[in-house]
């Protein structure tokens, strides 16, 4: 049997949501909620749906997939929560409190003082200490002593700890140390072990001890559960491994994803944006906002010159770590985000979210607290006939009371409720926005906005009309744009490696390129990828001295020599003055390389964007009728119409477009219409 059916899942914290792509057909989309407490329940749910649209069963469907990719949130999920692992942590004789002293010389500048901080990732009584020493150079000093060793094996195994996590002094530049206490600890039964060295080899000691304690604390749950999803996947029929999304835009097998869990904290996200690069190369936008309104999240991030804008660095729970990836702005503004009233009798909107479970008041499953997507549902602005094609019926009464009951709190009727959420929701997200691109000196209104996720249709010409950007593109798979994203990647391995060298001093650089690569090719070996499969994409992070932080820039591949320092100097000059304008920047201060990074990548079967050819000249959209939507103030009568459109559909505002899986609103003043690739793109 041909194995040539692709499927994209992505989990998120309200809505699973896939995407299946076979062979001269149409995508075809899935949606069902999420089950918070199984995770896989939500899953089949949505493998059942889209087996149903292919006219097959869930079985059948999994035995022609020859690639199914898989973007969840539960590795961010189990650390909002506090569901990891007790974890024990295991550094240098005299670097116990790192973790607990954290960053707070930092981060407390200029901020209030009697403000309350994170608890420290491993409490300080499950941290031990060894002597050894290594210095900045990588020269032994002094030998692990393995009494030490030992007795904090004795003491963490007391305490009953399931992983442990190690970070010695200077291990990035010389590992031999944590290696030797690794095997030992990993002599002891059913421990997971996490070294620096392994997922965070490079220079900022706090962090590097953060991002250790961290993917220790997610590797037990997160091992646990990827091995029980592709246990019941392989038992119903699927043949290849399940490839897990990562926070960097590529994908990973389940093992090396259970290994390093903290390289998925922002899987979800990052397959959208993926997605949101595939679709603007072939529209020819080289500056979007990625904007993604999910059930629970808002996530921005931004494309840049035609390429993603990346980090090193990512702070979660509190907590700065070293984690490279698509850098993606999160804030808790969802459909599911709930209106409340606080103690200055203040309306006010999320972070905190009514899940799947109730969910919204509308959904009819117990829900009485209003929501932004009751607000949509009372304001006429979403489907009639429900929502996820139907199956989710919406209880348009049962929103209106809990607006109500929010509303008799403020003496504020329904529909000032109603607005005023929504109002308070958009402004959170146009600041969100600003936030990416401002603080990179870079104008909103330069770029073209990229609308996705179930509710972002609703939201994005107010956003863009706050922003003063001029264009909106809702592509046609807006619902599972991030299912599409992740079945549209490949496989990536992200290798990085601290230097600390002058740009010119091009040996060390020259020497961590090759031994990165050979790490790569052993890697993608492993992975049965094929040398013709196979690619190694270099870059660098560099910056002035004295600077703080970093620009990535990307190296040409080949022999590292004097001429490819000289390249690497004028990129970073380059790139650094596109970020912070022209004359910004400073080559007499001289300019080090404080890391490398090489990214090994296998290639994966993967969908393309078709373009459509539309019959004659682009003609009106037919309505099927009308509906009364609220809009600033005032009653409208919309046209309503049933999307998808057909290529060259045109229509202005007013109006509505109702999708099998999610609405569009035009509002009035905005034109649309339907391009080649089948997206609505809005003009202001």
């Amino acid at each position: 049997m041909r194995r040539d059916w692709l499927v994209g899942v992505d989990v998120g914290g309200t809505f699973t949501d896939g995407v299946l792509v076979r062979p001269g057909a149409e995508p075809l989309a899935a949606k069902s909620l999420s089950d918070p407490v199984n995770p896989v329940s939500g899953l089949r749910a949505c493998l059942d749906q889209l087996a149903e649209a292919a006219g097959t069963d869930r079985r059948a469907l999994l035995s022609r997939t020859g690639k199914l990719a898989y973007g969840t949130t539960l590795a961010a999920n189990l650390l909002v929560e506090g569901r990891g692992a007790r974890v024990g942590f295991i550094t240098t004789r005299g670097f116990r409190d790192t973790l607990i002293v954290a960053g707070i010389g930092r981060e407390r500048i200029g901020v209030d003082l009697t403000a309350r901080r994170p608890p420290p990732l491993v409490p300080r009584h499950l941290i031990q200490e060894v002597r050894e020493r290594v210095d900045a150079r990588g020269r032994e000093l002094a030998p692990v002593r393995m009494e030490d060793v030992s007795a904090a094996i004795a003491a963490l195994e007391a305490e009953g700890v399931e992983a442990v996590g190690i970070c010695l002094l200077w291990s990035f530049r010389n590992p031999d140390h944590e290696l030797q206490v690794a095997q030992a600890l990993r002599s002891h039964d059913g421990w997971f072990v996490t070294c620096s060295s392994e997922v965070a080899p490079l220079l900022g000691e706090y962090e590097r001890s953060a991002t250790t304690a961290l993917n220790a604390i997610l590797g037990p749950p997160v091992e646990r559960y990827l091995g029980a999803l592709t246990g019941d996947l392989r038992e119903e029929g699927l043949e290849p491994p399940v490839l897990v999304m990562q926070s960097t835009g590529g994908l990973l097998p389940p093992l090396e994803a259970a290994r390093l869990p903290v390289s998925l904290l922002a899987s979800g996200p990052a397959g959208g944006v993926l997605a949101s690069k595939l679709l603007a190369d072939a529209m020819g936008l080289p500056n979007v906002l990625c904007a993604d309104v999910g059930g629970t999240t808002f996530d921005v991030s931004l494309i840049i010159d035609g390429e993603f804008a990346t980090g090193e660095r990512a702070r979660h729970a509190g907590h700065d770590i070293l984690a490279p990836g698509i850098d993606v702005e999160s804030i808790g503004a969802g459909g599911g985000s709930l209106g409340w009233v606080d103690h200055a009798q203040r309306l006010k909107v999320g972070p905190r979210s009514a899940g799947a479970w109730p969910g919204p008041a509308c959904y009819g499953r117990g829900g009485s607290r209003p929501t932004v997507t009751d607000a949509h549902c009372r304001l006429g602005r979403l489907n009639p006939d429900g929502l996820a094609g139907g199956r989710l019926r919406l209880d348009r009464e049962a929103a209106v009371r809990a607006l109500e009951l929010l509303g008799g709190e403020l003496g504020m009727h329904a529909v000032e409720i109603a607005e005023g959420m929504l109002a308070i929701v958009d402004a959170a997200m146009a600041d969100a926005m600003r936030s990416q691109t401002v603080r990179r000196g870079l104008e909103p209104a330069d770029f073209t906005l990229l609308a996705y996720g179930g509710a972002a249709p609703l939201h994005a010409a107010t956003l863009a009309a706050e922003l003063g950007i001029s264009r909106v593109v809702v592509p046609t798979l807006a619902p599972v744009f991030s299912a599409f994203g992740a079945v549209a990647s490949d496989l990536r391995h992200v290798l990085t490696l601290g230097v600390g060298a002058g740009v010119d001093e091009w040996a060390p650089i020259a020497d961590g390129y090759r031994r990165l690569e050979e790490e790569a090719v052993r890697r993608l070996e492993l992975d049965g990828v094929a040398p013709a499969g196979r690619a190694l994409v270099r870059s660098a992070q560099a910056r002035f001295m004295g600077q703080l932080h970093a620009v990535q820039v990307p190296v040409a591949g080949g022999d590292f020599d004097l001429a490819a320092a000289a390249r690497l100097r004028e990129a970073f000059i380059g790139r650094y003055e596109r970020l912070f304008g022209a004359g910004t920047s400073s080559p007499e201060a001289g300019i080090e390389v404080t890391s490398l990074r090489l990214d090994a990548i296998g290639r994966t079967p993967r969908p393309e964007l078709r373009q459509a050819i539309a019959a004659g000249a682009p003609a009106p959209a037919r309505p099927e009728g009308r509906r009364e939507i609220w809009w600033h103030g005032r009653d409208w009568r919309a046209l309503r119409y049933l999307g998808p459109l057909p290529v060259g559909s045109r229509l202005a505002g007013p109006a509505v477009i109702d999708h099998p899986g999610h609405t569009v609103l035009v509002p009035p003043g905005v034109a649309a219409q339907v391009d080649g690739l089948g997206n609505l793109v809005m003009e202001l």
